[in-house]
């Protein structure tokens, strides 16, 4: 139940975005400090229900190892899995059938491995996401015939990154969203080399773009 709120909240933040651009003409919706403060709040409640849940005691390997199980460095942890799981796809969602083919194989491996884990509420939820954005990905590829929009993206990233944390694989979402979080770099190393040397590492960012 909170894994499927919190993908709705993030549906919804995606909604008032892609409202502002096509209701109010604002190109860039809601500005950059609304979105992620929103998002920060929301990221907040889900790892608040998370330790009340006691799924911070739990945590093992190299996180648990270096102290994340406290409830306060869990609550951030959680915050920037969900935050910056949530803006990474929303990144990659620029080129037809990019995001949703990708997702769509991470939604699928997360699902194999809450099914090993013997969590089949959170199984459910990944193997119905994969599933509907493979469907998606029927009518926006090659030729894209429906858009994604920050509805979808941002929920399908914090999605991913709500099963990461009840799945307890956080590190393991660096590698099966690889593709978002290269996606993701390239923006931030675009813009810090821009600020400071005043010169461009891609053609253009992100990375997605530098190849086409």
């Amino acid at each position: 139940l909170a894994l499927f709120l919190l993908t709705l909240a993030f549906a919804g933040i995606g909604l008032a975005d892609d409202a502002c651009k096509v209701f109010f003409h604002r190109n860039l919706g809601l500005t950059f400090r609304q979105k992620i403060l929103v998002q920060s709040i929301v990221a907040a409640v889900f790892a608040l229900v998370m330790i009340l849940l006691g799924q911070n005691t739990t945590l093992g390997g190299w996180l648990g190892r270096y102290g994340f199980a406290n409830p306060y460095l869990y609550q951030l942890l959680v915050i920037f899995l969900v935050v910056g799981g949530a803006n990474a796809t929303n990144l990659t969602d620029g080129l037809n059938g990019l995001l949703a083919g990708t997702a769509s194989v991470a939604f699928l491996a997360f699902g194999i491995i809450a099914w090993q884990m013997n969590l089949p509420e959170a199984a459910t939820i990944a193997l119905v996401c994969s599933g509907a954005v493979g469907a998606f990905l029927y009518f926006n590829f090659p030729h894209a015939r429906v858009f994604m929009g920050d509805i979808g993206s941002l929920a399908l990233g914090a999605a991913l990154a709500g099963l990461a944390v009840i799945t307890h694989q956080e590190l393991r979402l660096a590698v099966i969203g690889g593709i978002f979080v290269i996606e993701a770099l390239s923006v931030i190393i675009q813009v810090a080399s821009f600020k400071l040397c005043k010169k461009r590492v891609f053609k253009m960012s992100p990375l997605h773009h530098h190849f086409e």
